[in-house]
């Protein structure tokens, strides 16, 4: 960090308050909200990893045998299946790294401690950024095709009122419907698998505000406007993101509802930190870097909701 970059908008020889310090740490406090919520390998070496996926059966496929027919008598040979699985590989990015660097001199001359909040802005740009990631694997998710004969889930589930409408209980029952509709496309294709919902602040403020999420005509104990909250809408455990526009490939969106089995990521390297003195520019460098991959799984478990029809 160069002189005067401790300090910013101030001279080198300011100083800053404590409580300032406070709301800068608190503005840049970011943590990962999806990665434990999708599949998630660790590799020590290599280039990636394999994801098995298993395609869905039908009773259909189900034979006789017997004295009902010619074909199927005692004694004839049996008929076998075909079987229905396949594979996914990720591979690893390129590595992503943020670096901060402290001057020596300025860093005495603060009257605050450096080296913590800048230890959690590392943090937290690595875990946005790995985020950003994961949403944009859901986006393409949504509308990628399925394999091992798996059936697809509705891509985009569409309602206009989640914008237009003219209060937010509007906007909010109307992001209610359109989460019961995407995780009954969910089930109808056998996926009864823990879903998630990720919406961004301002639906998820609808939604807490909607008569049909938190009211106790239809629920109790799942939020409220006294707490600001709201914990499942149709089944699917609601969280707010920032990242929702990182889903580019889906227009006006508005929630994700997906479950583990959508995305996966492998790790090659977690995130990693480090210090080191630069003793040519009396400084300490501070480091923070991670080395992932991160790709669709299975389609059938990630349906998109939006506020306009795809193109």
């Amino acid at each position: 960090m160069s002189a005067g970059q401790i300090l910013t908008g101030a001279t080198s020889g300011a100083t800053l308050t404590r409580d300032v310090l406070l709301e800068v740490k608190e503005a840049f406090d970011r943590q990962n909200k999806f990665m434990d919520k999708i599949d998630v390998k660790t590799i020590e070496s290599g280039h990636g990893a394999q994801f098995i996926i298993g395609g869905k059966d039908s009773y259909a496929l189900a034979k006789t045998q017997g004295r009902s027919g010619a074909t199927t008598a005692t004694g004839t040979d049996i008929s076998v299946n075909d079987v229905k699985i396949d594979q996914r590989l990720i591979n690893i990015d390129d590595l992503v790294y943020d670096a901060r660097r402290i001057d020596g001199k300025e860093e005495k001359m603060a009257e605050y401690d450096v080296r913590a909040p800048i230890t959690n802005m590392i943090g937290s740009v690595l875990a946005q950024a790995i985020d950003a990631k994961i949403v944009a694997k859901l986006g393409l998710a949504c509308e990628a095709t399925g394999i091992a004969s798996n059936p697809n889930a509705p891509a985009v589930v569409v309602n206009a009122v989640i914008s237009s409408g003219t209060t937010a209980k509007d906007r909010g029952n109307a992001m209610a419907e359109a989460v019961f509709k995407a995780t009954a496309a969910l089930r109808k294709v056998d996926n009864y698998n823990e879903a998630w919902l990720a919406v961004d602040p301002d639906q998820y403020a609808d939604l807490v505000q909607s008569d049909r999420a938190v009211s106790v005509d239809y629920t109790s104990g799942n939020g409220g406007y006294d707490t600001g909250k709201v914990l499942k809408v149709g089944g699917a455990m609601v969280f707010e993101t920032n990242h929702l526009s990182f889903a580019t490939n889906i227009e006006g969106i508005k929630g994700i509802v997906f479950t583990k089995e959508a995305v996966g990521l492998v790790k090659l390297q977690d995130v990693t930190t480090e210090v080191n003195y630069d003793f040519n520019k009396f400084a300490t460098l501070m480091s923070g870097r991670y080395a992932i991959g991160c790709g669709v799984l299975r389609p059938e478990c990630c349906v998109a909701i939006a506020s306009s029809v795809q193109s």
